[in-house]
This record gives C-alpha cells, sequence and structure tokens, in this order.
C-alpha cells in the first residue's frame, strides 16, 4: 500500500506540471514604446543607494492624470552613488520609461523600466 501511493505521489507530481496549456517560457516578442519620465527626487537610503521619483505624464499609467514611479521598483534595485555622478543622473531632468508589452509567446506580459538616458 504504501509503495502505491508513492508511485501516485510521484505520477501526480509530475502529471500536474504540465496542465496541456501553453507552456511559460521563451522566446517572446514584446512591442516597445518610451516615454518621457520626468525626474522629481532622489531619495538616498545611506548615501550610497537612492531611489528616484519619476513623474510619468497622464494618459501612460493613469488615464486622466499623472503617475509617480519609482526606479528601484521597476529596474529591480537601487541606482548607486557612483552611476549617479557618473551619468550626472540629476533632479529636474527627462530620462525613459520603456514598457514592452507581449506580442507573442508566454512571458511576463508587461515589463517597464527607467533608462538614465537623457531623453531627445
Amino acid at each position: 500500500m504504501y509503495k502505491q501511493l508513492i508511485f501516485l505521489f510521484v505520477t501526480a507530481l509530475f502529471c500536474s506540471c504540465n496542465n496541456g496549456g501553453p507552456v511559460d517560457g521563451g522566446p517572446c516578442q514584446y512591442k516597445e514604446t518610451r516615454y518621457p519620465a520626468l525626474l522629481i527626487k532622489l531619495e538616498t537610503h545611506d548615501s550610497m543607494r537612492y531611489n528616484a521619483w519619476l513623474e510619468l505624464e497622464a494618459g501612460i499609467t493613469l488615464p486622466d492624470r499623472k503617475d509617480t514611479v519609482f526606479s528601484e521598483r521597476l529596474n529591480g534595485g537601487p541606482l548607486y552613488a557612483e552611476q549617479i555622478g557618473k551619468d550626472s543622473i540629476a533632479v529636474g531632468k527627462v530620462y525613459t520609461l520603456v514598457r514592452k508589452e507581449i506580442i507573442e509567446g508566454h512571458c511576463t506580459p508587461r515589463v517597464d523600466m527607467i533608462l538614465f538616458e537623457i531623453k531627445q
């Protein structure tokens, strides 16, 4: 009886991994759109790591009003003082929000990130 239970458990484990639907993962293709993002605040954790607050125009994330996004959340980690100095990142400058929306495949449907290069 014990061996039968183990066999059923192992069989269920392997069979439940794919329920017949599409498998997650690549290859995937995205449509990329770029938006201006105004740097409104640099918040420091310890004078070495920073979180940038960026303001987006109405219609990008909210239909009828401006929104604020945070670089640490979108980019998966802090900005470092070295990068801020090297790239002359400063409050009042306009950077780029990159939005990638999936058009093919079964990956993350939308990816947003901030590029700290001056928006032309």
